[in-house]
């Protein structure tokens, strides 16, 4: 159970106390009086590649919701920050990287919840050819590091960089999708890979290649749930909602990592070994939206403006709401 503090570091002053209440009123009204408190506003979600629909009618979180849902897919992180920012969504999920790019160009988002998962030694990570003469992060100056522009990955690569004292610049960044950057990879056309589950997984399994350096003590693994200023205002008690129906489909899906794998795999293609050797080391749960999480994103939105990738000042702070703390 995650409770709200009564005086959060992230919470506004007057205008939230206010904004705060009027959400415990649409709480409470859809406790008491269902749908017809609703008027059946649609909810609007997006995740990448459809999981989080994927995860909560395998929960069975989907049966009996109050108010219409409609799921969008896409491929990557970035085109559900734009579809946040334009309003085409009301909420979605994203890494700390691609929240502080849109936020930082004016995205009208927040974070109203977040995901934490267990950073093992391969859950993101910059892997290599077994071959590769590379042996550690500092053997990446002047190398060719294929990742997603604005990724987790991309995120990893210049923290490595930047522990042994090197910076963006010194490496060629080849910014592809996961499947080409895989490929990319394989064919020599990049010298290391930094990318994520469930591909590290999947590299690990196929063998072949090698961790090069390790996420673990370089990454925090939140996942955000992001939702828009507008949905924000408008439909407090469906994010409400919502967000508790994710902490109870991750705490169904830890507790049947098997049963979930071969659901995940029937969608993705990928073999079910790889979804549940990813499920079984990440163990995802919500927590509160709270100062270490603001203290992660901060970090992220410091070093991308120490590498000119954005290039104003950011306050991780304005970006978060904990009022959606409260769960059963």
């Amino acid at each position: 159970m995650i409770k709200q503090a009564n005086e959060h570091p992230v919470a506004a002053a007057a205008g939230c106390d206010r904004l705060r209440s009027r959400r415990r009123l649409a709480i409470l009204a859809l406790l008491l009086f269902g749908s017809h408190a609703l008027a059946q506003p649609v909810l609007r979600v997006s995740s990448q590649k459809q999981s989080l629909k994927i995860l909560l009618q395998a929960a069975g979180e989907l049966e009996q919701v109050p108010y219409p849902i409609e799921f969008a897919s896409f491929a990557a992180a970035a085109p559900t920050a734009e579809a946040l920012a334009a309003g085409a969504v009301d909420i979605g999920s994203l890494g700390d990287a691609p929240f502080v790019f849109a936020a930082a160009a004016g995205a009208p988002i927040k974070t109203v919840g977040v995901i934490k998962l267990k950073v093992t030694p391969t859950a993101v990570a910059i892997v290599v050819k077994n071959d590769s003469p590379l042996r550690d992060a500092a053997d990446l100056k002047g190398r060719r590091i294929t990742t997603t522009r604005g990724s987790i990955g991309h995120f990893l690569a210049l923290a490595a960089l930047r522990s042994v004292g090197l910076h963006g610049a010194d490496a060629q960044f080849i910014f592809l999708q996961p499947a080409e950057s895989r490929s990319v990879l394989s064919n020599g056309q990049a010298d290391a890979w930094s990318t994520w589950d469930p591909y590290t997984s999947m590299v690990q399994m196929e063998g072949g290649t090698r961790v090069l350096v390790s996420g673990e003590g370089l990454f925090a693994g939140h996942m955000l749930l992001v939702a828009n200023d507008q949905a924000i205002r408008d439909k407090p008690a469906q994010i409400a909602d919502f967000l508790r129906r994710l902490d109870r489909a991750y705490a169904w899906a830890n507790q049947h990592q098997r049963e979930f794998s071969k659901i995940q795999a029937g969608y993705s293609g990928l073999p079910s070994a790889v979804h549940e050797r990813s499920n079984r080391y990440s163990l995802p749960r919500r927590i509160a939206v709270g100062p270490a999480v603001v203290e992660d994103v901060q970090h992220t939105a410091d070093l991308y403006r120490e590498e000119g990738i954005i290039h104003q000042s950011f306050d991780a702070a304005a970006y978060m709401d904990a009022s959606f703390n409260e769960v059963e």
